[in-house]
């Protein structure tokens, strides 16, 4: 048995680390982070404000335990067997909710999990006729911490080591310390589950309360550092968003520069084509328009057009249009985009991997002209027969397309280049080098981004990310 003289600081601090553990996650701002924890973690800092008032409720019960009426005793325990099973289910809230994201295939029976621990719970209670008077809560107290606090702790320990596997890229630091509090919060589930209160560790001979006390501060600890992850986090976004800005400010002037110039070229070429048509048809009359002068006419037709080509593209380039955005499933995009590619697209072997998706909000022609692009540029660098992998996912927050062929790759001195308009790795008079560069705006101007990789195998893989609205698949 514990030492009285040790009952009050070893409860009112053991309190106040879980009472801190609420603070410092509520304090902190999570509201606009794209991390899968971010959402669940409320539930563990309810758990953590929960169990503070449970522990400081625990030390008033022992504290006047002797000045509680007999009338009053069995409100006063149920009142403390209540908050054992709100605090626990808490947690357990908690760790079922970051399984749900990262397991979201199997969130539909997730929820199963609670209800059978409940029924356990009820199952091995023996049955009363009069529920507060013969009400054995000292055993219920003892099921409940076995049969939900325990797996509780191990559910949500598991899932905040699984957890922090994800977030390694973002600060390795931030990884090891979720993984801390989650061996930690293993570590206090089976001294609060397991172990009844009031018993004495053999061998350290040590009270339970006391070891509890610690690992509460050992989760603290934890949990604080964790959460600096969030400032690493902020600080990647703030950054990222400065290179997007500068990159965005760089097309916006050359956008303007481009439209100048398109309107400069449209004229004079207009006038030359005019030009062309009416000097053959005099020489068409007069019959002096031989084999080798209509030869000289197509030349000059054919870089006629396709200066015209390069105008156009350069116009389109630098305005922009009104354009509504609409619900859409990007899955039918893709499908319409095919459609789009006609014949085009039966010398090819074309693998769709598309998941169900939920509805986002885009400017389908303009997604639809990215897709197109895209598949554009993997067709003319296939050979026939060649593969192009189409595969559609939900990630966290986020919708993710990935188009991938099987062609010869880009060279790695010309990858970071690729996005810049006028860059072009075709030959003289095939590519305008403005495709790449106009789906980087239309991704911009839908909150997303375009990445373009070489394919670990053989081939480029471009991957397009789109933002999803909130709650869209909760």
């Amino acid at each position: 048995m514990i030492d009285i003289q040790l009952i009050f600081p070893l409860y009112l601090f053991y309190g106040m680390a879980f009472f801190a553990i609420g603070v410092s996650i509520t304090s902190r701002d999570t509201s606009v982070s794209s991390l899968m924890i971010a959402r669940p973690l409320r539930y563990f800092s309810l758990f953590a404000y929960s169990h503070a008032l449970l522990e400081w409720y625990t030390l008033y019960l022992i504290l006047y335990s002797a000045v509680f009426s007999v009338a009053v005793l069995p409100w006063i325990n149920f009142t403390k067997l209540v908050l054992v099973t709100v605090s626990f289910g808490f947690l357990l809230q908690f760790g079922i909710s970051l399984l749900r994201r990262a397991y979201p295939g199997g969130r539909n029976w997730f929820f199963l999990i609670p209800l059978l621990l409940v029924i356990l719970v009820f199952v091995s209670l023996p049955l009363h006729d009069n529920f507060l008077s013969g009400f054995p809560f000292g055993t219920a107290d003892i099921r409940i911490r076995y049969l939900i606090g325990f797996p509780s702790a191990l559910i949500a320990s598991f899932s905040l080591v699984l957890y922090s596997r994800t977030v390694r890229h973002i600060s390795r630091k931030g990884a090891l310390n979720f993984a801390g509090a989650g061996f930690a919060l293993a570590c206090y589930g089976i001294l609060t589950g397991i172990v009844p209160s009031g018993s004495m560790l053999p061998m350290i001979n040590t009270p339970v309360e006391l070891l509890r006390g610690i690992s509460a501060f050992v989760i603290l600890y934890f949990v604080m550092n964790a959460l600096h992850t969030f400032d690493v986090e902020r600080k990647m976004v703030i950054e990222e968003r400065l290179q997007r800005f500068a990159k965005a400010e760089k097309l916006s002037s050359l956008g303007k520069l481009a439209f100048g110039v398109a309107h400069e070229i449209n004229n004079p070429l207009t006038n030359v084509s005019l030009t062309v048509e009416l000097l053959k048809g005099e020489l068409g009359k007069t019959g002096e328009l031989s084999d080798p002068r209509a030869k000289r006419f197509a030349t000059i037709e054919r870089n006629l057009g396709r200066a015209s080509k390069i105008a156009s593209e350069l116009l389109f380039f630098s305005t922009d249009k009104d354009t509504d955005y609409q619900p859409a499933d990007l899955n039918e995009l893709i499908n319409g985009t095919l459609e789009l590619l006609g014949a085009r697209r039966k010398d090819y072997q074309i693998e769709l991997k598309l998941q169900p998706l939920p509805l986002i909000s885009v400017i389908p022609w303009k997604v639809e002209e990215v897709f197109l692009n895209v598949l554009s540029n993997a067709i003319e660098v296939l050979d026939d027969n060649g593969i192009i992998q189409i595969e559609s996912q939900v990630e966290t927050d986020q919708i993710l397309v990935r188009i991938t062929d099987n062609g010869p790759g880009i060279a790695g001195a010309d990858l970071p280049f690729v996005l810049d308009p006028f860059f072009t790795t075709k030959e003289v008079g095939k590519g305008t080098g403005l495709g790449l560069s106009i789906c980087f705006g239309i991704m911009e101007m839908h909150g997303g981004k375009i990445e373009v990789v070489n394919s670990p195998d053989q081939g480029t893989e471009v991957s397009l990310t789109f933002q999803a609205k909130e709650g869209d698949y909760d």
